[in-house]
């Protein structure tokens, strides 16, 4: 007799979403392709690109995401600034290939390069070689940046690990450092808006306040982070309850970066079904809203 078959087990993960995960494309250790794969093995319903500045990797992780049966969601992380202080502005369910998006996130790509590029000459004016054209040869699809130039360094020898890199050279006030190219975080926000995506005030600082959360919300912000890496509970649920009066959707993710990073593995922190349909019901608010505009 054969063996009845069991239902296939569902997986508690099915509904939800990680909603902050970069790629090789910017910053990440894992290829597009990677990243969706990690997603469908610990059974996530939904994954979100964030890449920074860019939106290169979208495409390829679509065509993955389509032969594992999981939901990609477009998004970007734009790097912005308010007050003189970087903040991070992400995007979800954007058009990929809204032209004014591209253009700006061309843009940003294009002073990264002339920042790392002259980084790089400050190191050699010190005594430090970094071989730029073989960096760019092996991360073709990377934008490159600080990451990049401390895996050389350490690598080849000539600084012994990456918190010295970091704190005597390439950190904020090291000795070859220049300040990273960012946006008006207003204009960070429309740029979303306009490509019929939700923005969200990504790992919010500890010191926000609810007075500055609503001037976000009303210059279109649409959601903001109440879970990620280093986020303790209390502050969380007091980002959420803040999101809850301003009508902003709650969502969560893991900024993944690297495999190796403890508890930050693609689907470790998570969106919740609710909170993601609050989000999704956002972007078709706005999408609404950009056609009705363009009639």
């Amino acid at each position: 007799m054969a063996q009845r078959r069991q239902p296939a087990r569902r997986s508690p993960l099915a509904d939800a979403a990680d909603l902050h995960v970069h790629t090789t494309h910017s910053d990440g250790a894992c290829t597009p392709a990677e990243i969706v794969r990690n997603a469908a093995s610990v059974g996530l319903g939904a994954v979100a690109i964030t890449d920074h500045d860019t939106l290169s990797a979208i495409a390829p992780a679509q065509l993955e995401a389509e032969r594992f049966g999981i939901e990609l969601i477009p998004g970007i992380e734009l790097t912005a600034e308010r007050d003189g202080r970087e903040i991070h502005i992400l995007g979800h369910f954007i058009r990929h290939d809204d032209p004014t998006l591209v253009a700006a996130t061309d843009d940003l790509r294009q002073r990264r390069v002339l920042r790392i590029e002259a980084m790089v000459a400050r190191l050699g004016e010190l005594g430090l070689s970094v071989n730029l054209a073989e960096i760019r040869r092996v991360f073709s699809r990377a934008t490159i940046g600080r990451k990049h130039l401390a895996d050389w360094l350490v690598k080849s020898g000539q600084v012994h690990d990456y918190r010295a890199v970091f704190q005597e050279f390439l950190g904020d006030g090291g000795k070859v450092n220049v300040p990273k190219p960012r946006i008006p975080w207003r204009e960070a926000i429309d740029l979303i808006r306009s490509a019929g995506g939700v923005a969200g005030l990504a790992h919010p600082p500890f010191d926000l306040w609810e007075a500055t959360l609503q001037e976000y919300a009303q210059a279109g912000l649409g959601a903001i982070e109440v879970a990620g890496p280093g986020v303790d509970r209390r502050v969380g649920a007091r980002w959420r309850n803040w999101a809850n009066s301003l009508g902003l959707a709650a969502i969560a993710g893991t900024d993944f970066h690297a495999p190796d990073r403890p508890g930050r593995w693609v689907g470790a922190i998570t969106t919740s079904a609710d909170d993601l349909a609050r989000l999704r019901a956002l972007a078709s608010s706005a999408v609404l809203a950009v056609q009705g505009d363009r009639v």
